[in-house]
C-alpha cells in the first residue's frame, strides 16, 4: 500500500511540473505573439506616415 502512494505522489509531482514547465513556454509563446503583433503595427504606422508625407508632396508638387 505504501508503494502504491508514493507512486502517486510521483505521479502528481511529475504532473506538476509538466504544467509548470508547459506555462512557461506558453508565457514565453504569448510574449512573443504580442512583440510580433507590436512590431507589424509599428510597420504599418510608418507605412502610413509615409503615404500622408508622400501626398503631400505630390499635393504640393
Amino acid at each position: 500500500m505504501n508503494t502504491q502512494s508514493d507512486i502517486k505522489l510521483t505521479d502528481q509531482l511529475e504532473r506538476d511540473l509538466i504544467d509548470h514547465e508547459l506555462g512557461k513556454q506558453s508565457l514565453g509563446f504569448m510574449q512573443d505573439v504580442k512583440r510580433a503583433i507590436a512590431a507589424v503595427q509599428g510597420v504599418i504606422a510608418r507605412l502610413q506616415s509615409q503615404a500622408r508625407n508622400a501626398k503631400v508632396a505630390y499635393a504640393n508638387g
